[in-house]
């Protein structure tokens, strides 16, 4: 979901924010191309899993990133097979599709997931071919690790990222690492379908934006005068005010008083997401210092943001990509879920900061978040109506957030061509109707102090 793009020389589109790197580009990588960006018009090549293998054994790739890089192959061609979206629109567009005739959205990271048995025995044959190359993974769970790959976005990112990650920690699996395994594909799966609905909203919120923003920023302007200008005619209205500066004094006092009261008493904080009802509120502090060093990963991926040249417009816009780190890292958390539901967001801006400091030739600093995951995961144990009980708090709360933020209503008039008009025209008819009050009131407040001053009272 990609509104902005740069223009490549060669007339290429290029996303400013990169949310997967699709197998084409990891190829072009291996085949010394660097200047990937020129070579994206060009038609891809599908490649079969005899292929990737040879691929991966020419350049010496580890069988996790062989993995990876089948992985990639058997979910582009999942999205193109089902959906009919090749890889080059993956690229440009992202993993989430929107449909605003029908309000609805698909996550594909999460559709190839959810249909995963469909390719069973695809999935079989590579097992069978990464153990043939490498016998030391014979006892290696793969479904678990396959299940990890995919929870983890591993696959998102560049295979050349990912060489030092090590398969052997898949090993004779322990309790807590299978424990690992069905926490991210069960209670995991129901944190990244909420948090595809947030990016959702706040892509529509975006779209709305740039098409209405002259509009919502004129009414809201005028809505507050409006709305002074009222007060101001009350305290005209006032019989121990006689003159035009009296009403002044009265009506600044009066602004200054509620700038005042508006500024001070407690902070409040808005939490959106999760009461405190969620049974896991021993586990808050658990991934603290797993969300610390990932928030540090991105920061540390964005420090353009504090050494670039003032007045200077980079293609990578890292002051952007650092301030939505910091709106993520700084949100409130009451449990374990929250603080979840806020690592796996940022799990997704450091894939997309990493892949698009990729595409724009810039250096890129790998952080195994994963790592993080294996060790420092909370003893949380959820049973299936535990799951269940999470899944409806998710629904809930997602529907209380596209409530509030109005996510269909912004969806329709973002997407219909006639409902944008007539809502462009509607806001427009707002603004006048504003100015229309705005001129009445202010000829009321003359009117009636000019009564003061010559003594005849107004009817």
């Amino acid at each position: 979901m990609n509104t902005e793009k740069n223009q490549d020389p060669d007339g290429t589109r290029v996303p400013q924010d990169v949310t997967y790197y699709p197998l084409f580009l990891d190829i072009a990588e291996l085949n010394g191309k660097t200047d990937t960006v020129r070579n994206l018009a060009a038609p891809q090549k599908s490649h079969n899993a005899d292929e990737l293998m040879e691929i991966a054994a020419q350049n010496d790739f580890s069988p996790f990133q062989t993995l990876t890089l089948l992985v990639k192959n058997a979910f582009e061609g999942h999205v193109f097979l089902t959906f009919g979206i090749p890889a080059l629109t993956l690229f440009e567009q992202g993993t989430i599709h929107i449909d605003g005739s029908n309000d609805s959205h698909i996550e594909f990271t999460l559709h190839f997931m959810d249909h995963l048995g469909s390719y069973k025995d695809g999935f079989n044959r590579i097992r069978q071919q990464l153990r043939a190359v490498s016998p030391a993974l014979n006892d290696i769970d793969f479904g678990s690790l396959l299940g990890f790959l995919l929870s983890s976005q591993l696959f998102k990112l560049p295979v050349s990222a990912i060489s030092a990650i090590d398969i052997n920690r898949f090993r004779n699996q322990t309790h807590k690492k299978n424990q690992i395994s069905r926490f991210f594909s069960g209670p995991g799966f129901i944190v990244r379908q909420a948090i595809a609905e947030i990016e959702v909203a706040d892509y529509i919120d975006v779209l709305y934006d740039e098409r209405f923003r002259k509009y919502i920023i004129q009414l809201s302007s005028r809505e507050s005068l409006l709305f002074q200008l009222r007060t101001k005619l009350m305290y005209a209205g006032d019989p121990t005010i006689r003159t035009d500066e009296e009403l002044e004094n009265k009506y600044f006092s009066y602004l200054i008083a509620k700038e005042i009261k508006s500024n001070s008493g407690k902070i409040k904080v808005k939490n959106v997401w999760w009461d405190n009802d969620s049974g896991s509120g021993e586990n808050c502090d658990s991934f603290k210092e797993n969300i610390r060093k990932l928030f540090r990963a991105i920061s540390k991926n964005c420090r353009e943001a504090f050494t670039a040249p003032e007045n200077t417009t980079p293609a990578f816009d890292s002051a952007r990509f650092f301030m939505d780190s910091n709106a993520i890292y700084n949100q409130v958390n009451v449990d374990f879920v929250d603080q979840f539901i806020q690592y796996q967001r940022l799990v997704n801006l450091y894939i997309r900061v990493f892949n698009t400091r990729k595409m724009n030739g810039l250096p890129v600093d790998f952080f195994d978040y994963t790592g993080l995951e294996q060790d420092n995961l909370p003893d949380w144990q959820m049973d299936e109506e535990a799951v269940q009980k999470m899944k409806l708090q998710t629904a809930k709360k997602i529907s209380d957030l596209k409530e509030w933020r109005q996510t269909s209503f912004k969806m329709k008039h973002v997407f219909d061509g006639e409902l944008s008009t007539i809502h462009e025209d509607y806001l427009k008819m707002q603004i006048q109707y504003l100015d229309q009050r705005i001129a009445e009131i202010l000829t009321e407040i003359q009117v009636v102090m000019k009564s003061k001053s010559t003594g005849v009272e107004v009817n």
